[in-house]
């Protein structure tokens, strides 16, 4: 699925700090060559702009590779809340890429013959 819709653009916040081993720029220099990632540039100091294709990545999968680098994520209260929004909306996309949905058309099912009683025999029961 090598189209448009399997990019995600995102942007990851780091916490502020003044090494610059674990700043934006180091941050981009070691997710460029990840296979799945097309784009990774410094948005800021502590912002790190990506785009990524959903098939090989997540944006979990991203973060905690960065974690697993030891840069720390901003953890703020909406930081957090977004990032799990994210999260959910790519594993939901991720479970629902490969469906062939020919599958779940059905064919015309042969309506039920409705039995139709005479009129003279409905008649006939009413007198």
């Amino acid at each position: 699925m090598e189209n448009e819709e399997s990019y995600r653009c995102r942007r990851i916040y780091l916490k502020p700090t003044d090494d610059p081993d674990f700043q934006a720029d180091a941050a981009c220099e070691a997710l460029i060559n990840i296979d799945g990632i097309l784009l990774a540039a410094p948005f800021g100091d502590h912002d790190v702009h990506i785009i990524y294709s959903l098939d090989k990545l997540s944006f979990e999968i991203v973060v905690e590779l960065l974690d697993e680098l030891e840069f720390e994520m901003d953890d703020s209260l909406l930081i957090s809340l977004r990032n799990t929004i994210f999260c959910f909306l790519e594993d939901n996309a991720r479970n629902n890429m490969h469906i062939d949905v020919a599958e779940f058309e059905q064919e015309d099912p042969e309506s039920p013959e409705i039995p139709h009683q005479d009129n003279e025999k409905y008649w006939d029961d009413y007198h």
